[in-house]
């Protein structure tokens, strides 16, 4: 349903951001966007939350997003004020988090510079391009008040739809505060695309044939694991093959990292090899966003929504784009149809080693708490075993730093919620933590650990 409102460019901004569902905006506030706050003094459908730095906003609409799943959306002002968005929006983009960052534009055709906004000859959105999604998407309203909720739509929709990322919007300082425009807007439209179905059946069937067939398969789940809410198939597929889970760089715990079949970080290590007598024939990426470092095993099929980082610097036997948990499921009930009951019973007989090596990990990190107990100064293996103790299940953990000690606080499924910067710029924890407070509400703790 389409209905036609009027009033100035910030109401019609607005009410295009009420239509699609946006409770929350993110802003550090700047004159350029006057127009939209004064709309928002009128109307009462959405909260405001305020930073005082950009990058603090950004990590705040970024953390948000990734507990709650709804599109962060941060106000911003002209080009002074985005570039200070640049770590955080660099982690977003590297993280696929779903932002929209709106702005303020003071272009002009009779004055081409002035102070806060880009060099001549630069445009704003041009400017932020680099850091959007796939380094593309960034936007520009002008002139046309009809372009506004168009071009608002089109970056929800865009920010949302896998690959997800950040897309940037500028819009005329003057157009936001021009009154008596019209535009027409669609009525309670969520401005989503339905995502990949699963896997073709033959795919699936391939998929559980080589699987079934691999002396030692080794299963890497990626952050769409997560986004798809497929974390507990990941655990019914890793039980059924008995299979060593070895993730790569994630944003999110998608495989959890105090299950037995769980053997650390990838590349697979000699240590592994060497307990468990197995050596990989077969990696299976499910959702991942690429691998980090080079990839040794013979064999390699990757599934996931998002095709545009896979096999970039690996062959890859077999890929599909599809949705992850849909086509686990699909998979797990053909390894069991395809493989007799003693089959898949040789499977963990055969890798009943893999448990005992994943022990080992955690029994090296305990030993190491239980020797630093009494220190002065307070060990980091110390502080997780503490951490581990106290805290509840439904705890959400806000990671700052890449090499905090976490080995014994158990995330995933069945645990803790964590999730970290994903492009490695500091000043994520902060914002961070306050964004997934505000979408975990009052009754779930977060944690912020800046390692």
């Amino acid at each position: 349903m389409r209905k036609t409102i009027t009033g100035t460019g910030g109401m019609l901004l607005l009410q295009t951001l009420k239509d699609a569902g946006v409770e929350y905006l993110f802003t550090n506030p700047g004159s350029a966007e006057t127009g939209i706050f004064a709309a928002l003094a009128e109307a009462e459908e959405h909260r405001l939350v305020v930073g005082k730095h950009e990058g603090l906003v950004a990590a705040m609409a970024d953390g948000y997003h990734r507990i709650s799943g709804k599109v962060g959306v941060v106000i911003a002002h002209v080009m002074g004020g985005s570039y200070q968005l640049a770590g955080q929006l660099f982690n977003a983009q590297h993280a696929g988090s779903a932002l929209v960052v709106i702005a303020g534009d003071w272009a002009s055709e009779l004055q081409d510079f002035r102070g806060l906004a880009p060099h001549p000859g630069l445009s704003q959105a041009e400017s932020m391009r680099p850091l959007t999604k796939d380094a593309r998407a960034a936007y520009t309203v002008v002139a046309d008040p009809k372009a506004i909720p168009v071009a608002t739509a089109r970056a929800l929709r865009e920010a949302s739809t896998p690959p997800t990322g950040p897309v940037y919007l500028s819009i005329s300082a003057s157009l936001l505060n021009r009154e008596g425009l019209e535009a027409e807007i669609g009525e309670g439209a969520g401005y989503r695309i339905e995502p990949p179905a699963a896997a073709r059946p033959q795919t699936i069937e391939t998929i559980a044939r080589r699987l079934g067939a691999a002396h030692c398969p080794v299963l890497m789940f990626g952050d769409d694991v997560w986004r798809g809410g497929a974390a507990e198939e990941a655990v019914r597929l890793a039980e059924l093959l008995h299979a060593p889970v070895f993730p790569s760089r994630q944003v999110f715990v998608n495989f959890p990292n105090r299950h037995p079949l769980y053997c650390g970080m990838y590349p697979v290590s000699k240590d592994f090899e060497k307990t468990t007598g197995l050596k990989p024939d077969l990696l299976f990426l499910v959702g991942c966003q690429g691998v980090h470092g080079a990839v040794t095993e013979p064999s390699v099929m990757q599934i996931g929504p998002n095709p545009v980082l896979m096999g970039r610097h690996y062959p890859l036997d077999l890929a599909a784009q599809c949705d992850v948990k849909t086509t686990l499921q699909a998979v797990i009930e053909a390894l069991t149809r395809l493989h007799g009951a003693e089959t898949v019973s040789g499977w963990s007989k055969r890798r009943e080693k893999v448990a005992a090596y994943a022990k080992t990990l955690i029994e090296r990190e305990e030993k190491l708490a239980r020797e630093h107990e009494g220190d002065a100064v307070i060990h980091p293996a110390v502080l997780e075993a503490h951490l581990a103790d106290v805290l509840p299940r439904e705890t959400v953990m806000v990671q700052e730093s890449s090499t905090a000690r976490t080995t014994l606080l158990p995330f995933g499924h069945g645990g803790m919620t964590w999730t970290r910067s994903g492009g490695g710029s500091l000043g994520f924890g902060v914002g961070a933590a306050i964004g997934a407070k505000i979408a975990v509400g009052r009754e779930r703790p977060v944690v912020l650990h800046l390692g």
